[in-house]
């Protein structure tokens, strides 16, 4: 045994141990295990290092930039809707389970991830559950959907590739539905079942404080051309939502209260909710449901106006700036929580009288009162020590306000920035054109033989940056929070892997694992060898990178099947399903990567939920693959 061989093995036990073990941050780990593997000279800083210049990395953060900008121009509140429905936690992840599983049929399963993962998160905050809970079935669903085509992952293509440099009939490009389907569904079914109940409820620190979680009453008004109007409290969706209640329904003049779900929802009607902070983002991403300024207009002062806020141009006295106040966009501002200190100003005042606006820059939309449910109206509460204000302020407020002695704290409410709903269009355009494109050479890889320039562009790398670049100059997201939209301890984490499966392949560990096998498990019969096979390639897949565990264990099913005399092409099928159905591992497959610091998860929940998955598709495909492709022996052709 070498000593690159040796110190390989080493060093990737010490990782797997270390992130088991889960003191340090998986990304760190993983970037130690690299570093070592170069500073001993198993790998030239050139090969550990290609990992981050890899086509996946790059294309994961092509796709968090397309994916911001959707979710800064409420398009992706479109597309989670249009999954989730109407939120309830037991039937959610059964529904959304089911589209991703198509569509990573026919697409590379990481962009999918990258693009999904913030979609399942805002489905986590909706639903007000862990992502914990959904995270994990996100990427084992886009593996399993990967399984059903030639073209759903690239190990696929890597046998497929084998079979025709051996002279063999390639694959078509639904030969693996045969068994993949079925395997897809019954993956499916565990996940909405067994699997549901094995995922962690990790709650993170938000979650953690949920019961001292602050609640506040703020009062909408509807606009023309909401969303909402015309339907009733059922129909809009404001029924049961998870951490909202509407309890108070104002029109011209009178009052709805409690709030039926038949009742129907009009133009300048005034919605009073009682829910918290990240509930109030959520109602204010709603097209056409404004949060009303206190300051400038309360609720005791409101009329019915048929033409909206262009209504006030006729009134004498009233200064065109106060019709911009009602009517302008909250173009650059954001929400923030500030708790009113023992020496403020504010102490003792009405909001109706503390000239927020004027002294602060901001507008106060709720308040919250520790121990007291304040439902009166908003214009009237008389301010005291340790209220907490909801403000609605310009995106330089935090700075401004942090250290001042008016507050004891100043604080930023997290995704609360404007939506801009009038470039959803574009954005969905733009993400519909990068699947579009995507999907084409999966479809059509004849393109490469009639012009390689365009095969170039339709290239996953290729497209994804291009979406990333339109998105910015189409301003459906900012230059700076694209670049914050990055997730960088998973770019850190899937370049470093794919960096540690360069040092394996180099220092000769794989094929040192495989003859060691083939020296094991010698002299059973075909199904026998098939489960063998089946199961030491999903063994390998845990640990390798799935492409080179496909190729290595393509040659070995190959030996084998001449030793034995048989066709190879049922083994090679079973390497082909196994080498990508690798789920009790967080390094097993890209996309468990990607889930892994989002999701909060640990190195024994990926054990927990993914190693029976492992066995129940193991049986599924022993039992079907020699039932398609038997197991004929090469004298008989």
């Amino acid at each position: 045994m070498s000593f690159a061989l040796c110190a390989t093995l080493i060093v990737f036990a010490l990782v797997l141990l270390a992130m088991f073990q889960e003191k340090v941050a998986p990304d760190t780990v993983m970037l130690c295990g690299l570093m070592v593997l170069i500073a001993l000279g198993v790998i030239s800083i050139q090969d550990g290092l290609s990992g981050f210049s890899n086509a996946s990395v790059v294309t994961i953060g092509a796709m968090y930039v397309i994916g911001a900008g959707l979710q800064s121009t409420g398009a992706m509140d479109s597309i989670s809707s249009l999954l989730l429905g109407r939120p309830d936690n037991k039937t959610s992840l059964a529904r959304i389970l089911v589209p991703v599983a198509v569509l990573s049929a026919v697409m590379n399963n990481t962009p999918i991830v990258a693009f999904f993962l913030p979609v399942f998160v805002q489905m986590a905050k909706r639903l007000r559950i862990s992502p914990s809970r959904l995270l994990i079935p996100l990427s084992y669903c886009t593996i399993l959907g990967g399984c059903c085509t030639l073209v759903g992952t690239s190990t696929n293509l890597v046998v497929d590739g084998f079979l025709r440099q051996k002279g063999m009939a390639p694959m078509s490009m639904f030969e693996l539905s045969w068994v993949g389907l079925p395997i897809a569904c019954v993956g499916i079914i565990y996940l909405s079942t067994i699997g549901r109940r094995l995922l962690p409820d990790r709650a993170d620190l938000l979650e953690h404080l949920e019961s001292h979680r602050r609640e506040y009453v703020i009062e909408m008004i509807v606009r023309e051309g909401c969303v909402l109007s015309g339907k009733t409290v059922r129909e809009a969706g404001l029924r049961d939502l998870p951490g909202l209640y509407l309890f108070r329904i104002e029109r011209n003049g009178t009052t709805v209260s409690p709030v039926a779900p038949t009742d129907r929802i009009e133009v300048n009607d005034i919605l009073s909710f009682s829910g918290i902070a990240s509930t109030v983002v959520d109602l204010q991403k709603i097209r056409g449901l404004q949060p009303i300024d206190h300051k400038d207009l309360t609720p005791d002062s409101l009329e019915v106006l048929p033409d909206g806020a262009h209504s006030l141009d006729s009134f004498e006295g009233l200064p065109p700036v106060e019709v911009e106040k009602v009517a302008a966009p909250r173009t650059g501002r954001l929400l923030s929580e500030v708790v009113i200190s023992l020496t403020s100003p504010l102490v003792g005042v009405s909001i109706k009288d503390a000239n927020f606006r004027s002294h602060y820059n901001a507008s106060i939309l709720a308040v919250h009162r520790s121990g007291e449910k304040l439902e009166q109206k908003i214009g009237k509460i008389v301010l005291q020590v340790g209220d907490t204000l909801l403000v609605d302020a310009d995106d330089d407020f935090l700075r401004r306000w942090r250290h001042s002695p008016d507050f004891v704290l100043v604080s930023g409410v997290d995704d609360s920035a404007p939506v801009a709903h009038d470039r959803a269009w574009i954005a969905l355009s733009i993400f519909i054109a990068v699947l579009i494109s995507m999907s084409i050479m999966s479809f059509f890889p004849g393109i490469k033989n009639l012009s390689q320039q365009l095969a170039d562009f339709l290239n996953p790398v290729t497209v994804s940056i291009t979406g990333a670049v339109l998105m910015i100059l189409t301003g459906c997201v900012k230059s700076s929070d694209s670049h914050r939209s990055i997730q960088m301890s998973v770019i850190l984490l899937v370049g470093a892997a794919l960096g540690m499966s360069t040092a394996l392949e180099k220092s000769g560990a794989d094929k040192w694992l495989a003859t060691n096998i083939q020296q094991t498990f010698d002299g059973s019969s075909p199904l026998v060898m098939l489960a063998i096979i089946y199961f030491l390639t999903f063994t390998l897949s845990e640990f390798l990178s799935n492409n080179a565990t496909a190729a290595m264990m393509a040659s070995l099913s190959l030996a084998i099947a001449n030793q034995m005399g048989i066709e190879p092409r049922p083994f090679l099928i079973g390497v082909a399903v196994a080498s990508s159905c690798a789920f009790a591992t967080p390094i097993g497959y890209q996309t468990n990567l990607m889930v892994l610091g989002p999701g909060g998860y640990r190195f024994i929940d990926y054990v927990k939920v993914g190693l029976p998955l492992n066995f129940i598709c193991m049986i599924v495909a022993v039992l079907l693959i020699p039932w398609i492709w038997p197991f004929v022996t090469i004298a008989a052709q």
